[in-house]
């Protein structure tokens, strides 16, 4: 839609640079049924009647070249130009946050795939155990109770499973939107990225690197001079016209030697001086349009500054949640380990072990939405700037 949005500017450049050219317009009739006019006169002192010949065949051409309009031809191509500036500038940034929004929404359903994977891992690992109890329990060193605990959490993580299913089916399916393909049978490669608080250390925000706001303001010189243009409708017109026919007034031949030939050129002047108040309508709506303009631009530049301190502090925050989570990760897989020494050799329980491994679970998925949270800040922050501050992988 932009880039078509783009072509029709250049198209409207193209329209309004034939304002300074002259039209030629070529024209044919033929004259299918006549009644002739009749004038009276006296001649001689006798009353004659004398018919208006019109010619039943005539083939035209004509000319018009507008000299002078209160330079409204060069307000509207200027007008132009800056519009079509406008498209082209709308084009890029367009091109450039659909390319980010694809990285997004891969990360996004590379995240949510992930978080299956850890789902699928933990219920295996509660089936697992609901098993062991159930076999603990047969041999009289189990009671119910451990065998209901571990099927409440297993029937929790079937729930979890089922969720993190649903959420990589529509990620895949937002994706696929976006790229025009059907993703849903496909599976992503790919790693989270790892992303450091250092990497928007220097980060400044800086307006002239957003190719909308440039847009915005190309948008409002051009409807400035589209305003101007149409304010001159008070301007007299000048122009030169000419038109040269070649008709046949004798005979009903469409070729011969009964045709003729008549010219006329004229310098025409032009002055509107009262058309119902439409020249003024339309000079007020593109003033009004311009106004509109300035007030979009006003609240996208400050929206612009917000959104970057609002994600470059959510950019900030997910990165140490990441450095977090890490360790946790690790600390719970240590305690795992523990946990199943300690059971071996009868020093802990099969709780102790339930206990750590969901803890891990939830340490891996926190890693997991801490990596996506700061993709996302990151993407938004790279939007908000305006430039690409990672490359994806």
């Amino acid at each position: 839609r932009a880039k078509s949005v783009a072509e029709e500017g250049s198209w409207r450049r193209v329209e309004a640079r034939s304002g300074f050219l002259p039209s030629v317009q070529a024209s044919a009739s033929r004259l299918l049924g006549r009644e002739w006019l009749y004038t009276d006169v006296t001649l001689g002192g006798n009353p004659v009647s004398v018919p208006q010949i019109l010619p039943t065949t005539v083939y035209g051409l004509g000319a018009n070249w507008v000299l002078f309009d209160g330079l409204a031809n060069v307000e509207r191509f200027k007008s132009a130009k800056a519009l079509e500036k406008a498209g082209r500038q709308d084009l890029d940034w367009t091109r450039f946050q659909g390319s980010r929004n694809v990285v997004l929404l891969f990360y996004r359903a590379l995240a949510a795939q992930t978080l299956r994977e850890v789902a699928e891992a933990n219920l295996k690992t509660l089936e697992d155990h609901l098993n062991d109890v159930n076999l603990f329990k047969k041999a009289g060193t189990g009671t119910k109770f451990d065998v209901l605990r571990v099927d409440v959490q297993a029937s929790e993580a079937r729930s979890e499973l089922l969720n993190a299913t649903d959420n990589m089916s529509i990620s895949m399916l937002r994706l696929g939107e976006l790229l025009g393909e059907d993703l849903s049978t496909r599976e992503l490669q790919g790693k989270l990225p790892v992303l450091a608080p250092e990497l928007v250390k220097d980060l400044k925000y800086d307006e002239e690197r957003r190719a909308d706001l440039h847009a915005l303001r190309s948008r409002i010189e051009g409807l400035d001079s589209a305003s101007s243009a149409a304010n001159r409708f008070w301007v007299p017109r000048v122009s030169l016209g000419g038109q040269y026919q070649h008709y046949n007034n004798l005979n009903n031949e469409f070729s011969g030697d009964g045709f003729r030939d008549a010219y006329s050129v004229a310098l025409n002047l032009n002055w509107n001086i009262f058309d119902g108040g439409v020249s003024y309508a339309r000079d007020r709506q593109a003033v009004e349009q311009k106004v509109q303009a300035e007030k979009t631009l006003v609240v996208n530049r400050l929206k612009s500054k917000n959104d970057f301190e609002f994600w470059r502090r959510r950019y900030l925050y997910f990165a140490s949640v990441y450095q977090a989570r890490t360790g946790d990760v690790a600390k719970s897989t240590e305690s795992v380990r523990l946990a199943k020494e300690g059971r071996r050799v009868g020093t802990r329980t099969n709780t102790d072990l339930l206990d750590a491994e969901a803890e891990l679970f939830r340490a891996r998925a926190g890693l997991v939405n801490s990596q996506i949270g700061a993709v996302e800040s990151l993407i938004n922050l790279e939007i908000a700037t305006g430039q690409n501050i990672f490359q994806a992988q």
